[in-house]
């Protein structure tokens, strides 16, 4: 039985969401009548304390099995039953990991781990899942929206936080207790990352996801780890915090707890805010920021106390400190290296913006150094045991997904071969609904959607979609903006005929006349409490439908899904992700809606334009050396304009007056940056030009200079070469690889978005593999077909370690980047997962 403490939480808790789940509450008491007494107290908890969006979206039956698989595990698991409760509650019971979907999919875990962590000790059950999970799963980077645990099963692949949310369901799946680790951003690359912690014995200990060791507390990002600013893991309630760990706050729903003290060096930073007649303010809010793809990162945002002040254990870099009460704010830079106190006064406001300059500042932004925590290193047995098991994994992995792919029907449906094999095992619903008769409506679907789709779409889901009349419209028109059923990153539901019949005749003809009035209805109907939901994930139109709770985002998805249901072409624009409809011609924003509109859609009279000018276009990639935001009250909201480019050295915006930041920012090759920043005011039918600054090093202040020792490689055939025979006039990158695992694939994807790049810069590789399997890997093979001046050689005597030594880098961090010139002279080397390090590489060639 579960304590009184539990049972009371859980009743306070569920009576609490009564008013929310008003539409739901008597079914939900009807079920909750079936179950045992302590079905029933975990079941409170969980309707207690879950988003409110999710009740919305699933079944009882479904949070039923995760209550009643957590019991059996209670009963039937010596080490489940020996853990605390609070423990057991949220790293063994809890269904959800982070924004994933959610399916009954603990019993099937179990199933396939039950057999083989049999008679093992604790310690070995956790290495030993992680080796099947890597059998199952692979690293691919893929778009934020996160798959579910049995997605990335039925597909094989998952970017970090997919690869991460499905480790964590296996260990809780046997009544290991796990949890998501976090870093919301990294301080030395632009990029961040997820991982996993398992509780054994009353500690946690940490495992890259998919990546098994041959022992605890390893893993290729350790490194990266002793590097951070900020790492987290966060509950779903704030049943029991643990008091051995820095709880830093709450966010909606969830409560935070601070991790980085455990991975890396750390002092406690105080942020004293005060007012502008210098008296302390209380409830202020005070984020602590990271530089991060050229733009502020909020990585914690935390509550002042009644002296005005906040207090959070920090890594040891160069932050931005931002602090706010009611409408006004203040910011400033903070070097952890050198103090541990911020004082900001709350000087700053939108509607006086006498505090803009109109002028570039700028400030350099230092990451903090080594300073590794976890030392533990392999010995030699363990070294070749992992690389035979992951050998093997990856072989029983990929004969798996070689098995799921139809060669006849690919060669049928010869331009949705590349769909079937994206989607392994759920290739079969693609060919239900391809194949089902002639309408050529289907095809044109498939091709809208995302690439993820593929992997987790249902052929009865898209069938609800079919149903539309192309008229006049379009071809892309009418397949991206009417046809497709993904709006944005939500999950796929059969909305069109749940919207349908939902609507009495007459809303539909009134909508349909005028689509003005869906706005409104949304807007007088959907409410949000931020309190009850969390803020990642949103609600589908179906969801946000039957519960009348949606927070911004699905408000306007919700908008776009009722006009394609009554044939409106509607979509979310993709700078500021305002709604839009189509009307005589032109997407248009609803009157009522209050947000940024795009450019095009502003009045002539109104719009300002803003000319921006640079002196070479090929440095300027968005969300990567720069960035530009509007002041929203007191924060500024970073416009997406990636994939924008200058055109003749200029790139003309269309944009509302307000107050405008931008940034520019270039990362060195040790992880600190050089960033400038400009804020200004764009007024009213205003054209301003600004000339783009971006603070550089010359190449002299990146490049080292180290002679390597002649050693050599082979090519696939067996004939060996020497290195130098390699490298003639031209500088080469020399790269050594670790296939499959994540930091090479970072390094494949970037080669693969570099290709243009790379072109110009006809650059080339000696690229460097352990063994001839590794050319199965399906990044490598698309970076050979995409990238010429590629050369493929095996490193059969372990040069890599003397290389990576002469060059001062860790060969046991792959891959290990080596830029060397004529006569074996290393000019620049990195090694392990540093994101950005091919346009780096890129760049110091050209220079």
């Amino acid at each position: 039985m579960f304590s009184t403490h539990l049972q009371e939480y859980a009743l306070d808790k569920y009576q609490g969401r009564k008013k929310y789940y008003s539409c739901l509450w008597e079914e939900i008491e009807e079920a909750l009548k079936g179950c045992t007494e302590e079905e029933a107290i975990l079941m409170r908890f969980l309707y207690g304390t879950m988003p409110v969006r999710d009740a919305g979206e699933y079944d009882f039956q479904v949070f039923l099995s995760y209550v009643q698989h957590a019991l059996w595990l209670r009963r039937n698991m010596k080490w489940c039953g020996e853990l605390t409760e609070d423990i057991f509650i949220h790293h063994v019971l809890y269904y959800r990991i982070n924004s994933e979907d959610i399916s009954d999919c603990r019993k099937f875990f179990y199933e396939q781990l039950k057999d083989r962590i049999q008679g093992m000790s604790l310690e070995e059950a956790v290495i030993e899942i992680n080796y099947w999970c890597a059998e199952n799963a692979v690293y691919e980077s893929t778009d934020e929206r996160t798959a579910s645990p049995m997605t990335v099963f039925r597909c094989g692949k998952g970017r970090c936080g997919e690869e991460s949310t499905f480790a964590v369901t296996a260990y809780r799946s046997v009544g290991i207790p796990a949890r998501q680790v976090y870093t919301p951003r990294w301080a030395h690359c632009d990029d961040n990352h997820a991982w996993v912690e398992i509780y054994l014995h009353g500690k946690w200990y940490f495992i890259g996801a998919c990546e098994p060791e041959e022992g605890l507390n390893r893993g290729w990002f350790t490194v990266p780890a002793n590097r951070a600013i900020l790492i987290h893991s966060r509950t779903f309630s704030d049943f029991m915090i643990n008091s051995s760990e820095e709880c830093i706050g709450k966010e909606n729903l969830l409560t935070y707890y601070n991790n980085t003290p455990f991975y890396a060096k750390t002092r406690e930073l105080t942020v004293t805010v005060k007012d502008q007649k210098g008296q302390p303010v209380k409830d202020a809010f005070a984020a602590v920021e990271i530089l991060n793809m050229a733009e502020y990162f909020p990585a914690v945002t935390l509550v002042t106390d009644s002296k005005g002040e906040a207090h959070v254990s920090v890594g040891l870099g160069d932050v931005r400190v931002r602090a706010w009460k009611g409408d006004t704010f203040g910011e400033k830079k903070v070097s952890l290296k050198v103090t541990a106190k911020a004082e900001l006064s709350l000087e700053c406001s939108a509607g006086k913006p006498d505090w803009v300059t109109d002028e570039w500042e700028q400030a350099g932004f230092s990451a903090p150094e080594e300073c590794p925590m976890h030392l533990g290193r392999e010995t030699q047995e363990q070294k070749e045991r992992k690389a035979r098991r992951l050998k093997e994994a990856n072989q029983i992995r990929e004969q798996r997904f070689v098995a799921c792919y139809d060669e006849k029907l690919a060669s049928v449906y010869t331009e949705e071969a590349g769909m079937f094999r994206t989607a392994g095992e759920n290739a079969a619903e693609i060919r239900a609904f391809l194949t089902k008769d002639e309408n050529p409506g289907r095809r044109r679907m498939l091709h809208s959607l995302a690439v993820k789709d593929y992997k987790d779409l249902k052929a009865s889901i898209l069938e609800d979609h079919l149903g539309c009349e192309q008229g006049s419209l379009n071809e892309e028109t009418y397949e991206k903006y009417l046809l497709c059923p993904r709006i944005s990153k939500e999950e796929l539901t059969p909305y069109r005929s749940f919207i349908r019949a939902y609507f009495k005749e007459n809303e539909k003809e009134r909508f349909g006349k005028n689509p003005e009035q869906i706005w409104k209805y949304i807007k007088d109907t959907i409410h949000y409490d931020t309190e009850v939901d969390y803020s990642t994930i949103c609600a589908t139109p179906i969801g946000c439908l039957k519960m009348k709770q949606g927070n911004s985002l699905a408000q306007k998805i919700l908008f776009a899904a009722i006009c394609r249901s009554l044939n409106i072409p509607a979509r979310l624009n993709s700078v500021t992700l305002a709604p839009e409809y189509l009307k005589e011609g032109v997407f248009t924003i609803p009157e009522g809606f209050a947000e940024g509109q795009k450019a095009k859609d502003i009045a002539k009279e109104d719009a300002a334009s803003l000319i921006l000018k640079v002196k070479d276009k090929s440095k300027w990639n968005y969300f990567q050396t720069w960035t530009i935001g509007k002041l929203e009250g007191v924060h500024f909201d970073t416009l997406n304009y990636e994939g924008v480019s200058f055109e003749d050295n200029a790139l003309e915006l269309v944009l509302e007056p307000g107050v405008y930041r931008l940034i520019t920012s270039m990362r060195m090759p040790n992880g600190d940056q050089h960033t400038s920043q400009r804020v200004f005011c764009l007024e009213h039918g205003e054209q301003k030009s600004i000339e783009m600054t971006l603070w550089e090093s010359e190449a002299k202040d990146m490049l080292v200079n180290y002679s390597l020792n002649d050693f050599p490689v082979q090519d696939n055939t067996g004939k060996e070469y020497m290195v130098s025979e390699l490298v003639t006039e031209n500088a080469v990158i020399l790269a050594f690889l670790g296939v499959g695992e994540e930091p090479t694939e970072h390094v494949l994807n970037e080669l693969l978005a570099s290709a243009s790049h790379w072109k110009e810069t006809a650059a080339r590789m000696v690229m460097v593999l352990r063994e001839p399997g590794e050319l199965k890997n399906a990044t490598l093979r698309r970076v050979l077909e995409s990238l010429s001046g590629v050369e493929l050689f095996f490193d059969e005597q372990r040069s890599c370690e003397r290389a990576a030594a002469k060059m001062h880098v860790d060969a046991d961090k792959l891959p290990v980047l080596i830029l060397i010139q004529k006569e074996l002279v290393g000019i620049y080397a990195c090694a392990g997962y540093n994101v950005g390090s091919v346009e780096l590489m890129l760049k110091l060639l050209e220079q």
